[in-house]
């Protein structure tokens, strides 16, 4: 599932417990926007996953794949439209393994 956005997203090897750690950046476009085109690049993106999960044209590990990203914008968004993300980082996630979700479907 590829859903165009501000986001970069790689997927790290499971860890011995089974855990994999997501990798995420933001691509350059996005971190040379201001602030208000920041917030407003994000909203579209965050609202372009909940269309992707309303058609139902994904098949269930996509759909899984797709609602932990939109979990984690959600999360996420408050703190990017006030600037309080260093968007030259990359953010870890550790996200614990999940029955029938492949996160390298993430990344292609």
């Amino acid at each position: 599932m590829d859903i165009a956005g501000p986001l970069k997203i790689g997927v790290v090897e499971p860890s011995p417990q089974g855990n994999y750690e997501l990798h995420i950046d933001f691509d350059e476009a996005f971190k040379a926007a201001d602030l208000a085109t920041q917030g407003e690049q994000f909203r579209a993106y965050l609202a372009g996953l909940g269309v992707a999960l309303a058609k139902g044209d994904l098949d269930d590990r996509n759909a899984q794949g797709v609602m932990l990203v939109q979990q984690i914008c959600e999360q996420l968004q408050p703190h990017i439209e006030a600037g309080e993300v260093a968007m030259g980082e990359t953010l870890v996630i550790e996200v614990q393994r999940t029955p029938g979700v492949n996160l390298a479907d993430l990344i292609n």
